[in-house]
């Protein structure tokens, strides 16, 4: 690991504690051991230091997020991810995605960009393990909207019996309107053969 990419896992795990609303170069470079001026020269910006510790956030909670769903096999696939994403140890990354995401929408000029690959990641991730559809890439989204509901109502009030409960029975919706769409395909087929 060269010294750019230990002073970005530094800065990210300051991040990780702090948030990056109120980041400022010089406290973060005298907690992690380095100059603001050494932080210029590898990342030329603070905005370039919050990209590359955005990049290595995304990167790491895409890679374990990725890695769980290869492992599921034909577990619930919605609750394993809430499972996942309501763990203690993962916490902390998505609530830096959240206020990066919060913090663009009072100013998207900052901060948008750094989010630019990520909606798109996690859709594909999800869509990725649903099952083949028409409507695939709506049903990704309609469930990237509803954890990510959830998940900001379980941090800001820490009560995850009720939202595991919202999300299970979100998935029981799913996945009876899933089984509903099934059994109709069917019968739409036998009438087009009855007409002809």
């Amino acid at each position: 690991m060269d010294r750019k990419d230990e002073l970005r896992n530094k800065a990210l795990d300051y991040c990780l504690v702090h948030g990056i609303a109120e980041l400022s170069l010089r406290p973060l470079a005298l907690k992690i051991g380095t100059s603001a001026r050494l932080l210029i020269y590898h990342f030329r910006s603070r905005d370039g230091l919050i990209g590359a510790v955005m990049d290595e956030a995304q990167r790491r909670v895409q890679n374990s997020f990725g890695e769980l769903m290869r492992g599921a096999g034909n577990k619930a696939v919605l609750r394993t991810f809430w499972d996942w994403t309501t763990n203690p140890r993962n916490n902390p990354y998505l609530r830096l995605l959240f206020e990066v995401q919060m913090l663009a929408l009072r100013n998207p000029a900052a901060y948008a960009h750094h989010l630019e690959s990520t909606s798109s990641t996690w859709l594909g991730l999800i869509e990725s393990v649903l099952p083949p559809s028409a409507d695939r890439r709506s049903r990704a989204t309609l469930c990237a909207a509803v954890i990510d509901g959830l998940l900001l109502e379980f941090f800001s009030t820490g009560d995850l019996r009720r939202t595991s409960s919202a999300l299970d029975l979100f998935d029981s919706l799913l996945r009876v309107g899933m089984r509903d769409r099934s059994r109709a395909r069917p019968l739409v087929r036998q009438r087009r053969f009855k007409g002809a």
